[in-house]
Formats: structure tokens, sequence, C-alpha cells
């Protein structure tokens, strides 16, 4: 691909979609496993002629296309997760002209944090010291419904949208080749939470296939006081996983363009098979 800049958008995605269940009903330590996305029946085959051996990946990653000569100035992507942070610090802010956008990360073991993250959203909790960015504010908004019932306030949804502006900052093009750059490190860092057979680009279109299918609620969202936080009072709503439920909490709107986000990554991931 022939890309003018590398870009920090899949970081960015991420981080806008992750949410701060945590606000509502949120352990503080770090939690079982999650319930694994379905995988299919591919993923569970080790390849042929190669009893025992690991299956290979279902959607594998293209490698990235080297910088242009016009960006002297961009970094070469690192070989090392430790070098990783490094690499953002210096490569966010020639990207991203907005200290109070850049100030919503936390850039120590990023990468690590980031796909632990991504492998969590489809279970119940996320590991709160884990996350790679810093909490919206004010905290989390409730008021009274038409019927007196507590629900979730008109104003929470602006507390997200640093988020999704950050989510939006940079194009698909640009996204695809900074991932392409920085897939060998996602993946060691998929291998080091325990998937030695695993592949983090798979695990990524399963987590935003499951994003995608997050329900779309009309009207507000009643929620009842739960263990000094809250939780939804709908049921159905209550058993989704911690990354659909934050698309709800973030409102209609801010969840939309999260969403057409997600569709556009999808389909450039999906494209390199």
């Amino acid at each position: 691909m022939n890309t003018r800049t590398l870009g920090i958008l899949l970081i960015l995605l991420a981080a806008a979609i992750i949410g701060w269940y945590f606000y509502v009903h949120q352990a503080t330590r770090f939690p079982p496993e999650p319930a694994a996305v379905p995988e299919t029946a591919g993923q569970e085959t080790a390849a042929s002629g190669e009893t025992g051996a690991p299956p290979p990946p279902q959607h594998p990653v293209l490698p990235a296309v080297a910088e242009t000569p016009s960006e002297p100035a961009a970094p070469p992507f690192p070989e090392r997760l430790d070098d990783a942070d490094a690499y953002l610090k210096t490569r966010l802010p020639q990207l991203i002209d907005n200290p109070e956008l850049l100030r919503l990360l936390s850039l120590n073991h990023f990468i690590e944090r980031l796909a632990l993250i991504i492998d969590k959203l489809p279970g119940k909790e996320i590991p709160r010291p884990h996350l790679p960015v810093a909490p919206p504010k004010p905290g989390f908004l409730t008021t009274r419904g038409s019927y007196g019932q507590l629900v979730i306030s008109g104003r929470n949804a602006a507390r997200y949208t640093p988020y999704v502006k950050l989510a939006e900052a940079l194009p698909d093009a640009v996204l695809l080749h900074l991932y392409r750059g920085l897939y060998p490190l996602f993946q060691q860092a998929y291998v080091d939470l325990g998937h030695p057979d695993g592949y983090f680009n798979d695990r990524l279109i399963q987590v935003i296939e499951h994003l995608l299918q997050t329900p779309e609620p009309h009207g507000a969202i009643p929620v009842v006081p739960h263990v000094g936080r809250f939780k939804y009072a709908d049921e159905t709503l209550e058993s989704l996983s911690v990354g659909q439920k934050t698309l709800l909490r973030m409102g209609s709107d801010n969840a939309d363009r999260v969403k057409a986000r997600l569709r556009s990554l999808q389909q450039g991931l999906l494209r390199e098979d």
C-alpha cells in the first residue's frame, strides 16, 4: 500500500470502544479468562500434514511497506516490544496535533495492554489496572426518566466524544499500514497472554464482529444501583459483554460512529486475505 504517513488509529479505535464499564460494574482484581468468541472450524483444525502443529492463521497479515522517502522523520518500526513505547512516544506527536487527545493515552507497555483489552472485550469484565487510556470525566451520569426510573443521562455521551474523535483521527490506509508494521509485536503480546497457537489478527476480526452485533435499544436506558455502582435494569442488556455494554453507554450517535469505523476497519482487514 502506498501510504505517506504511519498512523495509530488501531490503538485509538480500541481506546474509544473499550470502555469504562468499571464505572458501572467492574471488579478491581485481574478477572478470570472470559468466554471466547466461537472460533471457526478452520481454526480448530491443524495444518494438513503437520499433526500436532498449530493451525495457520485464518486471516494472515501482509507485511508493511517501507516508509516513503518523503518522510525521513518517521522512525522505523520497532522490532522488540521493549522498544514499542519509545516508538509511540516519538511518532504520536508527529501524527496527532492535539495534545488533549494524546493525554488520553497511557503509553507504558501499551501494545501488551491493548492486546489484553481487545482479547477481553467479548467477556464480562476487563482488567481495570491494565487499561491503556485515561477514564472519561466527569463520572458516570444518570438522571430520572419520564416514569421516574433511573436512566443513563443524555449528557453521559459527551464523556466519550474525545475517544470517538481519537478513533476517527486517521484514515484507514494509514491505520492498516501501522498495523502491518507493528503486527509482529501484537502477535508476540497475544502469545504472551497465553495463546501460543493463536493469532492476534484472527482474534481482532472476531472481536470486531462481536462488537458490531451490539443491539441498538431506543430511548433512554434504565439502570439500577448495584454494589456502589450501577447495572442495566434490563437483564438482556446486563448479560451483554463488556465491549457491547460500552457501546450502549456511549450513546447512539457515538456508537453509530464507532460501528462505522469498525466496519471500515473490518473490510480493510478482510481484503488482505
